[in-house]
């Protein structure tokens, strides 16, 4: 480890990756800044799964013990047919740390809470940069401009500091949509300790539990990008869609406010070899946007997050440490990607006899080989530099 000089970083985006990188960097001795074109700090999503490769970074960062002491501790997976029979039961394993479901407010809650907070400036939107010598200048939208030793682009799926380095990439349509939402459940139709995911013809249904009776359920239906609908219409579209579906699905989404069910296009986008130039690098979906079939988006930017602050501490030169974070994780979340990607073709297949080979071969198939490609992803041990 070399000494830290007084460096100053700057990041674009104040979302869960853009947040927990200043989390890290802050823990680490770096001072930051972190510019959100919102005017409020606000996380807009149901819920989310925090993996054991998640809630690791989230105990280093001293973070963990908040977020589950409400939570559930996930121990299994089940994968059923839309009438409820179980094909596969997969566990998730012993690991230091658990697997939970949070809401991502309170995850954004949690990293907000180790950052001071005059380090958020809201009501930045970004516009360019420019690199001079040892320093990046951030141009906003008001005319305004800052100063700093590198910069983070944490701006999401759309990112405009992606495409100011690397030219426009526009992200790619996967086929299908996700709802989301959050409901209160007090029946014994969902087995303790269980995440599920339901499997039907072009569509899926997941449940995951995030604890004290409350539930994180999606859906996901096979559908053209130009789907339209409104917040009021949702919930009969999707109880149409999913009618006569074991329970408790009916009931997870009639108890969900409509305002409170959210719609996502499934968009990812090529992995991009080089994340950065300079003294300017990416990090979360700005660098690798994933389609959500592994539940792995927000786990691979926390993992980011630690990485970046390891490897800027560990190298005498800003770039070097740069370019290093980008080299160690380039390979795992290409992986991370490209396992995603395949995971959703399989789950939306909708051609019947495809749909039923399917489902034929998940119920013969050993659980271990799925719970041995879990453990790779969940037992990640995050590198020095």
């Amino acid at each position: 480890m070399y000494p830290i000089p007084k460096i100053n970083i700057g990041i674009i985006g104040g979302g869960i990756g853009g947040v927990a990188a200043a989390v890290a960097l802050h823990q680490a001795g770096i001072h930051v800044t972190v510019y959100e074109r919102a005017a409020q700090m606000r996380e807009v999503g149901a819920g989310m799964m925090l993996w054991p490769n998640a809630t690791r970074v989230l105990s280093k960062m001293g973070l963990l013990a908040r977020l589950a002491a409400h939570c559930d501790s996930n121990t299994h997976f089940l994968v059923r047919t839309s009438s409820g029979k179980v094909l596969m039961k997969i566990a998730l394993g012993d690991f230091d740390v658990p697997a939970i479901c949070v809401r991502r407010a309170d995850l954004l809650a949690a990293l907000l809470s180790a950052l001071p907070s005059e380090q958020i400036l809201l009501g930045h939107e970004f516009r360019h940069l420019e690199q001079s010598g040892e320093r990046v200048r951030i141009h906003f939208a008001d005319g305004t401009s800052k100063e700093h030793d590198a910069v983070i682009g944490a701006d999401g799926i759309r990112s405009r500091v992606r495409q100011t380095l690397f030219g426009k990439s526009d992200p790619i349509y996967r086929g299908y949509l996700i709802w989301r939402g959050v409901a209160r459940y007090e029946g014994n139709a969902i087995e303790p300790g269980a995440n599920s995911e339901s499997w039907g013809a072009g569509k899926r249904f997941g449940i995951l539990a995030i604890g004290e009776g409350k539930f994180t359920w999606y859906a996901t239906l096979n559908t053209l990008a130009d789907h339209s609908d409104s917040p009021d219409g949702r919930k009969s579209e999707i109880q149409k869609e999913f009618a006569g579906w074991h329970a408790p699905i009916s009931n997870l989404v009639d108890a969900t406010p409509d305002e409170e069910i959210l719609k996502h296009l499934a968009y990812d986008n090529i992995p991009l070899r080089r994340w950065g130039v300079g003294r300017v690098t990416l990090l979360g979906d700005a660098a690798h946007p994933c389609t959500p079939n592994l539940g792995q988006g927000g786990c691979m930017a926390l993992e980011d997050a630690l990485v970046l602050a390891k490897c800027i501490v560990n190298h005498n030169s800003i770039q070097a440490g740069l370019r290093r974070y980008g080299s160690l994780r380039y390979s795992r979340t290409r992986h991370i990607q490209q396992r995603s990607l395949l995971m959703g073709h399989i789950g939306q297949w909708k051609n019947p006899l495809v749909v039923g080979g399917r489902r034929v071969v998940t119920n013969l198939l050993p659980a271990r080989i799925f719970e041995h490609n879990l453990r790779r992803v969940y037992s990640y041990e995050l590198p020095g530099s």
